[in-house]
């Protein structure tokens, strides 16, 4: 069963990767996530230049790490895309202080990624799959098999595990690969191509209409669900 994967040009053993962290900055750790299965590694450097500047001088891929929170996100991808960006990973966590109530002071505060962030994820990685040419990557909320596969599922070319590897270690890549093989045989699908993209906007007729009905959908459920608890009489 072929579980390999193509991002930012190069060919990846299986789409699960390290993200970029602390993890990935010290020759041994990075050995451990190797040796725990991990496809490859995400390294941040500093991108304050500008992206065309970025792309012409450099002789090696260049991926962005964008930011959920620009008004036209899919205009700012496209541009970033017309510019020449080999890919663009969603989304960048922003690790945002809180207030010391004791001290009065600004202290830091490290959260971990959860579950409840991988919605807004695999939104925007399916609205954009098929749209641009550079590649997708994933990032945040993803800590079971399940939720990789919903990332291929969208559209995503690689996902990055940052919190999953802190929480489980360098050897939960191997999970993710095996529940990602095992998917695909009781799929039937012989490769990671073959279901990447399944369920991104642009495998439907009507991109536009499908997202209006999952609107509507979800809205009638609550409707009917809150309806039912106010029917049932307490016990």
């Amino acid at each position: 069963m072929d579980l390999s994967t193509t991002y930012l040009g190069l060919t990846l053993a299986h789409p699960f990767m390290a993200g970029a962290s602390p993890l990935a900055d010290h020759l041994d750790t990075a050995r451990r996530l190797e040796d725990g299965g991990a496809s490859a590694l995400s390294i941040d450097t500093d991108l304050r230049n500008p992206v065309l500047e970025l792309t012409r001088a450099l002789r090696i891929p260049v991926a962005l790490k964008l930011s959920p929170y620009f008004t036209a996100l899919g205009n700012v991808a496209r541009r970033l895309d017309d510019a020449g960006v080999d890919g663009l990973v969603l989304f960048n966590r922003f690790y945002q202080p809180d207030i010391n109530l004791d001290t009065l002071t600004i202290e830091p505060r490290l959260e971990l990624s959860t579950q409840a962030e991988l919605r807004l994820r695999l939104q925007w990685a399916a609205l954009l799959r098929g749209r641009i040419h550079a590649s997708i990557g994933l990032t945040g909320g993803v800590m079971l098999p399940a939720d990789g596969i919903k990332a291929v599922l969208a559209g995503s070319d690689a996902v990055q595990l940052v919190s999953a590897i802190l929480r489980n270690g360098p050897d939960h890549f191997r999970v993710m690969r095996d529940g990602l093989a095992a998917f695909l045989q009781q799929q039937h699908a012989p490769s990671v191509t073959a279901i990447k993209g399944r369920v991104s906007f642009a495998a439907t007729e009507d991109p536009g209409a499908f997202q209006r009905a999952t609107y509507i959908r979800t809205l009638q459920s609550w409707s009917l669900e809150h309806e039912r608890a106010r029917a049932t009489p307490a016990a």
